[in-house]
């Protein structure tokens, strides 16, 4: 494929928000008239060439923007990964630090924080209907309120609506000063070769100064620091938070984002009468509890009883088709009969769980891409056994030749979870009062593990501990054990915020 092709292909997967975000991160490389009467993607591009910033035989420009503004999977079509792109910026950044950290702000920022920014900023009101942060920042720097070494306009106004913003300012401003510092000794370097003085300034070692000012990654420069500088003569008290810039650069990595304007939609199908199976007394319980506990999470829950196989589908679709941009993720728990690798419409029809979670696949629900996605799914796995009562099975009757002691299968897509009552070709068993072992245990561990602190599969791990030691005898003999299955793709800790009120019980929220 020749090169034009290739710009021709990548034009075609970006979107009209792509460009705006591409013109943006290229201020400070194209002069503005030009960017302003750039209409499309490949005009960009075409702009670009022009300027001989991009060329077949050197894109790095380009997949510097497609991996800034989070297009990894178009890198491809220039013979590179996300991987290989972020190695080399590590020595070779075209992009400005300053101009990297305004598109974080933008990426990050929340329609409410927005709205916040634009009153204290006292913005203009035809950027106030756009309400597009973006054009936002434009604005301040053409009024002169913002530059690389003035954002204390932008700053004073975050500091009011977002610690997390005001993080990623504090941290740019330091790594500046350090940046600063290091110009500044490249310069008296010169200075002093020319005067054939033999000494080296702040204790920099002339040789080891990198020679590229605006190319200097902030990776390059800690590393560069840590290594050639004196930390009495060039850093100061900044030695002292450079790990801590690390860390927290690896901690954003580490754990999903959860400050978005809306926590997530939580699903709840919720299946008690069958055509061809005995009815799940007792899962109100169930659908009660998780609708309290993921409310008190911050989720908007919603419940939808007696879905036909057909139906339930068509609600899974609902779903996925509405805008979750400003959401965290999104929950879905399904309490029905089952069996191997499948739930159960109220028609009896089965629904294959990977079924259920392809409709939230990046290709099919977009606005959910690299957010968490949770399956919780309350449901036999295998034969069908009558417990003693008060306990019965949540299970289509199937042969006992068809069970299988296999792991549940979820899609190769990444951020999804798959929390399991029980492993494959097993029974999950319910309380026809007090609701089934599984969803009581991850509801109760939920309440209490979230404010302290604990991941979500560390919650699921002692919902694990709870259920197995969970045991129902008859005659002195211990007849019914169970043992719950998680599965995930899940690429980062998920943290619940603690919620502002403690957890109150059904007991106590009724009264």
């Amino acid at each position: 494929m020749d090169f034009n092709s290739k710009l021709y292909k990548i034009d075609s997967e970006l979107t009209q928000e792509d460009l705006e975000s591409l013109k943006f991160l290229c201020l400070d490389l194209l002069p503005n008239k030009r960017l302003l009467a750039i209409k499309s993607n490949l005009d960009l591009f075409q702009e670009l060439e022009k300027q001989s910033l991009i060329e077949e035989s050197s894109y790095g420009l380009l997949a510097e923007l497609l991996y800034i503004i989070g297009q990894h999977s178009l890198l491809k079509i220039l013979d590179t990964n996300k991987w290989a792109v972020r190695d080399t910026l590590k020595e070779n950044s075209i992009v400005s630090l300053y101009r990297k950290m305004l598109f974080e702000l933008y990426e990050d920022i929340t329609s409410e924080d927005l709205r916040s920014l634009l009153f204290l900023l006292k913005i203009p009101k035809k950027y106030e209907e756009n309400k597009k942060f973006l054009d936002v920042l434009i604005y301040l720097e053409k009024n002169d309120q913002i530059s690389e070494d003035n954002l204390d306009v932008l700053e004073m106004a975050v500091r009011n609506v977002s610690q997390e913003l005001l993080r990623k300012i504090s941290d740019y401003k330091k790594l500046r000063e350090i940046q600063k510092e290091i110009q500044k000794a490249r310069t008296q370097s010169v200075s002093s070769v020319d005067e054939c003085e033999d000494k080296t300034p702040l204790s920099l070692e002339v040789v080891e100064v990198p020679t590229k000012d605006r190319n200097d990654s902030i990776g390059e420069l800690i590393q560069h620091i840590s290594e050639t500088a004196s930390e009495k003569d060039l850093m100061g008290e900044n030695t002292d938070h450079m790990s801590d810039l690390s860390l927290n650069e690896q901690s954003e990595k580490e754990f999903y984002q959860m400050n978005r304007k809306h926590r997530g939609y939580c699903l709840i199908i919720n299946n008690s009468e069958f055509a061809k199976n005995d009815p799940r007394l007792g899962t109100e319980k169930d659908a009660e509890s998780l609708h309290n506990v993921f409310s008190w999470l911050g989720l908007e829950v919603e419940i939808r009883k007696e879905l036909l196989t057909d139906e339930i589908q068509e609600c899974l679709m609902e779903f996925s088709k509405r805008d979750h941009t400003d959401r965290d993720c999104f929950i879905c728990c399904i309490l029905t009969h089952g069996k191997s690798q499948v739930v159960l419409g109220t028609d009896s029809e089965p629904l294959p769980i990977s079924k259920v979670t392809s409709y939230f696949s990046p290709k099919n629900c977009r606005t959910l891409a690299g957010k968490p996605k949770l399956f919780f799914i309350q449901a036999c796995q295998g034969l069908d056994t009558q417990g003693a009562h008060p306990i019965e099975a949540d299970a289509d009757a199937i042969p006992a030749v068809e069970q299988r002691k296999a792991t549940i299968t979820i899609p190769y897509d990444a951020d999804v979870l798959v929390g399991m009552s029980t492993v494959d070709g097993y029974y999950s068993f319910r309380h026809i009062k007090k609701g089934t072992w599984y969803i009581q245990a991850l509801c109760d561990n939920l309440t209490k593990m979230v404010p302290r602190g604990e991941d979500i599969l560390s919650i699921l791990t002692k919902v694990n501990k709870d259920v197995s030691e969970k045991e129902y005898s008859k005659d002195g003999k211990i007849t019914l054990k169970q043992m719950p299955q998680p599965a995930y793709t899940l690429r980062r800790k998920l943290v619940f915020p603690k919620p502002l009120e403690p957890y109150k019980p059904l007991s106590q929220q009724t009264n």
